[in-house]
């Protein structure tokens, strides 16, 4: 159950991380505040069996959805920093692969067509949010969300770091380095559930592409 502004912030953020998927499904979370109906909050996730990435707000009711959407798909067995940022105004939305950023489309629009996240239910890394369903099938580490849009080169940058938690506008920050403690000041620490555990990784944070081997 959050507390302070990743409690409460419904517009003008971003979220980061490192993911290694194993598998496609349906749809696997990577991270969301989600209530337990489905009805208020955001997610960022891969969907529809293709491993492609989206990041979806609901407001006020399970039919209440805006989901923007990549074309391209995440790549099985490897490693890859994925951020999205979504502001409203539009809403603008832009999703990023290693730092770059990729081309997206509005893939699903239902009821109010909102574009503020409604708030209330849990955190989680890996499912949504208290709703505790679309689990992620594979390895996430290095998990932040702030409370803006940022850059695109404040995220290229991100995308070759191990986060500390206290970068500017950071709410929120997890490495998954042994631990599921959150390493910025709100102290919002996660626990593992369902048979969650840690996996060593050898360099730690290396991509797969034989570059940043220094995280």
């Amino acid at each position: 159950s959050p507390s302070g502004t990743l409690g409460t912030v419904t517009n003008n953020f971003t979220i980061e991380a490192v993911v290694m998927p194993t598998s496609y499904p349906a749809y696997g979370t990577i991270a969301s505040r989600m209530d337990n109906t489905s009805a208020n909050g955001f997610a960022l996730e891969m969907w529809n069996s293709t491993g492609q990435v989206r990041l979806i707000i609901q407001n006020g009711g399970v039919g209440n959805y805006r989901a923007i959407s990549t074309y391209q798909s995440l790549p099985l067995n490897k490693k890859t920093h994925v951020a999205a940022s979504w502001n409203g105004t539009g809403p603008s939305v832009t999703i990023y692969f290693d730092g770059v950023a990729v081309p997206a489309y509005q893939s699903a629009v239902a009821g109010t067509n909102p574009t503020t996240a409604g708030t209330g239910g849990d955190f989680s890394i890996g499912r949504q949010g208290a709703n505790a369903a679309g689990y992620f099938p594979g390895y996430i580490s290095n998990v932040a969300v702030f409370d803006a849009v940022l850059s695109a080169a404040t995220i290229k940058d991100h995308s070759t770091k191990k986060l500390t938690g206290s970068e500017t506008n950071c709410i929120g920050a997890w490495s998954l380095d042994n631990t599921a403690n959150d390493q910025s000041s709100a102290g919002n620490n996660l626990t593992a559930t369902g048979g969650v555990g840690y996996t060593a990784q050898s360099p730690h944070g290396q991509r797969g592409n034989a570059v940043e081997t220094t995280i």
